[in-house]
């Protein structure tokens, strides 16, 4: 008799005890579910190229002589003051002894500088000041290409050169190249709208452009081979500038994979860091941005999140040895992550970050499920208390049985 409330009591012990394990599993597969949910990274290569994190900035050095400082200087200040406050120029007054007035542009690494060309405006001396200011980041052919770029996955810059055969070669790798690339964006982690799209330059074109290919690093003077670059995001170039038979599928191709990948990803956070052409950056341009993106690019929490992600990934700038993406083409080309979580595409107002607010609702909710789920675990127990109390008296009487016939099987 002993022995079988002894037997009855480790089958009631061992199925307690295995509720309540396979309820602990389950608690700690939810959360191993929700947190990697949170956490993953929201942002692609294009989406990095659109924040303008503040230590890219090009400086516009203005120099004026002693005898025009209060005159020709207060006016190249309040110029910069209105044109320069959404843009990635900086403006510095020098006040020198010269016989004219002139201006420089420094790129942000303060290596290259290139020599402003005064506009000329007629009978309008007064104006000279804006008009100067003005030119350094604004151009038809600027703003063209920064609606284009917020709209489009990417643009492929293509300027021609005076020789023709190599020019057309150069519009048909770039043309292949982008037809390739349209084909795997729905694989892409973030898929775009809009595919890449080829804006080419004449000859004639490109002479009035010289700030924006300066910037880029391209020849500002007509040449007999065409130069070509990839552009992502707020005029940021992916990759380097290629010219003549450089100018290939492949590499055109590599560049715009680069583009679609996700930041998080083991790429070299070089191909995130391309220089970026100088340019106004206003509120149509904004509102724009954040239609497109489905978050605000210049939102103080966003811009921290992708500093982040850009400090702890591999990074050879500072070493000067550039990575290539060849040797993993295949991978950036068709090897996009499968760990993507969806983001809202409800807006609300330029102000708010929808798909990060979401996210973190969808979080609070889960959580907020486990929390009920171990509330019931909980009543669940307490239910379960006297059959509890009743095992552990079993296994008392059991024990003191055990102990009774052992003392009478000594006696």
């Amino acid at each position: 008799m002993l022995g079988r409330i002894w037997l009855c009591g480790q089958l009631i012990a061992r199925y307690y005890f295995s509720t309540l394990f396979n309820r602990f599993f389950t608690l700690s597969a939810a959360f191993a579910l929700v947190i990697p949910a949170v956490e993953a990274c929201r942002y692609s290569v294009r989406d990095v190229g659109f924040a303008d994190l503040g230590n890219e900035r090009y400086t516009l050095r203005c120099f004026v002589s002693e005898s025009k400082k209060d005159e020709s200087g207060n006016r190249f200040s309040q110029a910069a003051k209105v044109l320069l406050g959404d843009s990635n120029v900086e403006f510095e007054l020098s006040i020198q002894n010269l016989q004219e007035q002139r201006s420089i542009l420094i790129s942000p690494d303060g290596k290259r500088k290139y020599n402003i060309t005064l506009p000329s405006t007629g009978s309008k001396i007064d104006q000279l000041e804006w008009s100067t200011i003005q030119s350094v980041i604004a151009s038809p052919v600027r703003n063209d290409l920064t609606k284009k770029l917020i709209s489009n996955f990417a643009v492929v810059l293509l300027i021609e050169g005076s020789d023709q055969l190599q020019t057309k070669r150069a519009q048909l790798a770039a043309t292949e190249a982008i037809q390739a690339i349209t084909k795997l964006m729905p694989k892409m982690p973030k898929p775009v709208d809009n595919p890449p799209v080829l804006m080419q330059l004449s000859v004639d074109q490109s002479l009035t452009e010289s700030v924006l290919l300066w910037s880029l690093g391209m020849d500002t003077k007509a040449a007999s081979e065409p130069q070509a670059v990839v552009l992502m995001g707020r005029g940021r170039r992916v990759g380097e500038m290629l010219r003549g038979g450089l100018i290939t599928r492949t590499a055109l191709q590599e560049a715009l994979a680069v583009i679609g990948q996700d930041c998080e990803c083991g790429l070299d956070r070089v191909w995130m860091q391309g220089e970026r052409f100088p340019l106004a950056w206003g509120q149509p341009e904004k509102k724009a941005a954040f239609s497109e993106l489905g978050f605000d690019p210049d939102n103080p929490k966003v811009k921290a999140e992708i500093s982040r992600i850009i400090a702890r990934g591999p990074n050879s700038r500072p070493s000067g040895n550039t990575q290539s993406a060849s040797d993993n083409f295949d991978q950036l080309a068709l090897g996009y992550s499968e760990d993507i979580i969806g983001i809202d595409e409800d807006i609300v107002s330029i102000e708010t970050v929808p798909s990060v607010e979401t996210e973190m609702k969808q979080g609070n909710e889960a959580i907020k499920k486990i929390k009920e789920d171990s509330k019931g675990i909980s009543q669940e127990t307490a239910g379960l208390r006297p059959l509890y109390w009743a095992v552990l008296l079993v296994v008392i009487v059991a024990l003191g049985g055990g102990a009774l016939v052992l003392l009478r099987n000594r006696d």
